[in-house]
């Protein structure tokens, strides 16, 4: 266990809330949010969100999350231009991808670019837009940061109000 926190497995949808059983109302999205910051594993979840728009004809949110740390903009001496043109490349690489890929699928959706921390910009944007089911890709944990404060994916799934499915 990470940060005292529930664990998360990938490819699992994650109910927060209790979920309806037999005889009620079917579980349907309205509004499906994916998340995507230009890796393979987001790209898969993007793909599972293109298939579950389709399935349920709903409104599609891509969202990436773009930030600069303080330390970077500090040490390279760079001005409100410059992390201007940095952010906007950053994000069109984040998106790149997954916009080729819903095209190919014949997907369309909102894209935002939202600013600053990860998990907090993110969750934020899936409050805003009112999203039921929010998709993410999940990624192995690679990095020795992630075994002490866990991926942005399992940061989001442990403060988020609406199901998420994380995808591996």
């Amino acid at each position: 266990m990470h940060g005292g926190g529930r664990r998360f497995d990938p490819g699992i949808l994650h109910f927060p809330r209790r979920v309806k059983t037999a005889g009620e109302t079917p579980l349907i999205f309205d509004r499906i949010l994916a998340v995507t910051d230009g890796t393979e594993a987001s790209l898969r979840g993007v793909e599972a969100a293109a298939q579950l728009v389709a399935r349920y004809q709903a409104e599609f949110i891509l969202l990436t999350a773009v930030s600069v740390p303080q330390h970077v903009v500090l040490a390279a001496n760079m001005d409100e231009r410059t992390i201007e043109m940095y952010l906007e490349r950053m994000a069109q690489e984040a998106l790149g991808s997954a916009i080729t890929a819903l095209h190919r699928q014949g997907v369309g959706a909102e894209v935002k670019v939202v600013f600053g921390p990860a998990p907090e910009t993110i969750l934020a944007e899936i409050e805003t837009s009112q999203a039921d089911l929010v998709v993410m890709g999940r990624r192995g944990r690679n990095e020795p940061k992630d075994l002490v404060l866990g991926s942005v994916s399992d940061r989001v799934a442990r403060h988020i109000k609406v199901p998420i499915l994380l995808v591996p």
